[in-house]
C-alpha cells in the first residue's frame, strides 16, 4: 500500500498536530506501508523505515511559522501544493492524506488523479482562529468555516481525533467518519534525530548536545540542565530535586492554553504554600518573554520556571519529578494531546472544565475545576494538602489510559482505516 501524506506544519517540532502526523506515520510504518511525506523545510529531522520526507523549498525571509492563519503558512501552503502535485505525477498512490487546511488540496487532487482521500480533523479551523486572536476578523473565520465544511462534504473518510470534533464533523456535512485519538507513544518510539540525537527546540531544530561543559543551557540534557539549575538559581534546583511541590504544563503557550490564569493562580496558592514551583515547558521566545513579564507583575517569578521546548525523550523525566500535572486550558472543543500522556504518567492531574477536557475526563480520573484562576487554585491547594485523594486520583487515571489508549490499539485502528479505505477505492477504480 502506497500512501502520500500532506502535513502543513514544521515536521518533526514538539507541538500537537507534528506529534499526531508522527505517530501516524510510525504505525504506517510498522504496518510496512510505503509512505511518502510532504511538509514544511522546517523541523527537526526524523528517520522511519518506510517512510520519505519530501519538504518544500525554504524561502530565507521565514525562519518559523506560528501556529494558525499567517501569511507565511499562506506561502509555505501554496509550495506545499505543487510539491503535492509534483508528488502525484511522479507515482501512482493507493490513498492521499492530508493534515488541517491542506484538505483543501486532498479534494482537488484527489479528484485529478482518482486516489481515496482521508482528511484529519485535528480542530474545528475557524474556532482555531477565533481562540488564537483572529476572533474580530469575521470574514476570515467565515471563510475557514466554509472552506472546512467543503472539505468534509468531499472526503471520502474523515478521521477525528475526539469524539466533540467527530460531532461537529457530521453536523458540517462529513459522510464516513472515524475517531482515532491521540496516542502517548512508548518512551522507545519517541522521535528521534537522524544524527542520533533527540533535541527538539525552535525551528529550525537542533539536536542537543551531550558535552557536561556546554555552556548552553538549551543545550543540556536533563540532568545537566538540574545540575546548572541548582547552582544558577538554587530555589529552582531545590524544586527540581523534589524539596518543594511542582506543577508542571507542557504545551504550546497560545492563549487559549490557560497560562495567563495559571500564572494568576499561583499567587493564591503560594499565600498557603510558600514552597510551590511551578515549570513550564514549550513556547516561542517571545510568547516565554510575554509569560515572563507577567510573572514579575503579579510577584511570582521567584516560582515559575520557563524550560521552552524540550525534547520528547525528557518528558517522562519531566512529569515523574513533578507532584502535579495542568492543563488550565480556556477555550476550543479538541482534546489537547498531552491529556494521554498526562494520564499514562501516575501522576494526578488538573484541567479545567471545559467539553476539550470533559469528553474525555471525568472525576474519577482527573481533578475537574472552572476555568478560571480561583477554580486552578483551588484544585492546586486540595491535591496538594490531599495526598491520599491525589494518590487514588493518579492511580485511577493510569488505569484509564492503559484501556482507553495504547500504541497496539492505535495501530489497529490506522490498520483498519486504511485496509477499509483501499479496498474502497479499489471497488471503484480497479486497476
Amino acid at each position: 500500500m502506497k500512501i502520500l501524506v500532506i502535513a502543513p506544519q514544521p515536521f518533526f517540532a514538539p507541538r500537537g498536530v507534528p506529534f499526531s502526523v508522527y505517530a501516524q506515520l510510525r504505525a504506517l510504518s510498522e504496518l510496512g506501508y510505503q509512505t511518502d511525506l510532504v511538509t514544511y523545510p522546517l523541523g527537526e529531522p526524523v528517520a522511519l523505515a518506510g517512510v520519505r520526507i519530501w519538504r518544500i523549498p525554504g524561502l530565507p525571509f521565514i525562519r518559523e511559522v506560528p501556529v494558525g492563519p499567517s501569511p507565511a503558512k499562506l506561502l509555505f501552503d501554496l509550495l506545499l501544493f505543487l510539491w503535492a502535485c509534483w508528488r502525484l505525477c511522479c507515482q501512482r498512490y493507493d490513498c492521499l492524506c492530508t493534515h488541517e487546511e491542506a484538505g483543501a488540496f486532498g479534494v482537488v487532487l484527489a479528484a485529478l488523479f482518482r486516489c481515496r482521500h482521508v482528511y484529519y480533523m485535528h480542530s474545528h479551523l475557524a474556532q482555531q482562529a477565533a481562540c488564537l486572536g483572529h476572533e474580530h476578523q469575521r470574514w476570515l473565520l467565515w471563510g475557514l468555516h466554509r472552506l472546512q465544511v467543503w472539505i468534509l462534504r468531499h472526503a471520502k473518510a474523515v478521521v477525528a481525533i475526539c469524539p466533540a470534533l467527530e460531532r461537529e464533523a457530521w453536523q458540517m456535512g462529513a459522510r464516513k467518519t472515524y475517531v482515532i485519538e491521540s496516542v502517548a507513544l512508548p518512551e522507545g518510539l519517541l522521535p528521534a534525530s537522524e544524527d542520533g540525537g533527540e533535541g527538539v527546540g525552535q525551528q529550525p531544530v537542533a539536536a542537543a548536545a551531550t558535552a557536561t561543559e556546554s555552556s548552553d543551557p538549551a543545550a543540556l540534557t536533563l540532568v545537566q540542565r538540574r545540575a546548572r539549575i541548582a547552582i544558577d538559581r538554587p530555589d529552582l534546583g531545590s524544586a527540581s530535586q523534589g524539596v518543594g511541590p511542582v506543577l508542571l504544563y507542557t504545551g504550546t503557550l497560545e492563549r487559549y492554553q490557560g497560562l495567563e490564569l495559571l500564572l494568576e493562580s499561583a499567587v493564591m496558592v503560594r499565600q498557603r504554600c510558600p514552597a510551590v514551583r511551578y515549570q513550564i515547558i514549550g513556547g516561542r521566545p517571545d510568547q516565554i518573554a510575554a509569560l515572563r513579564a507577567l510573572c514579575c507583575r503579579l510577584g511570582v517569578e521567584e516560582c515559575v520556571e520557563f524550560l521552552g521546548q524540550r525534547p520528547p525523550s525528557e518528558m517522562a523525566a519531566y512529569m515523574k519529578q513533578a507532584t502535579i500535572l495542568v492543563s488550565p486550558r480556556c477555550a476550543g472543543t479538541n482534546m489537547p494531546l498531552k491529556l494521554a500522556s498526562y494520564l499514562h504518567s501516575g501522576k494526578p492531574v488538573l484541567a479545567t472544565s471545559i467539553a476539550a477536557h470533559t469528553q474525555v475526563l471525568n472525576p474519577e480520573v482527573a481533578l475537574l475545576v472552572p476555568p478560571t484562576s480561583q477554580g486552578l487554585a483551588a484544585g492546586t491547594l486540595l491535591l496538594l494538602e490531599n495526598s491520599t485523594y491525589a494518590h487514588a486520583l493518579a492511580c485511577a487515571a493510569k488505569r484509564f489510559a492503559a484501556r482507553r489508549w495504547s500504541w497496539s490499539a492505535f495501530v489497529r485502528q490506522q490498520q483498519r482505516l486504511y485496509a477499509d479505505v483501499v479496498a474502497a477505492e479499489m471497488r471503484r477504480f480497479p486497476r
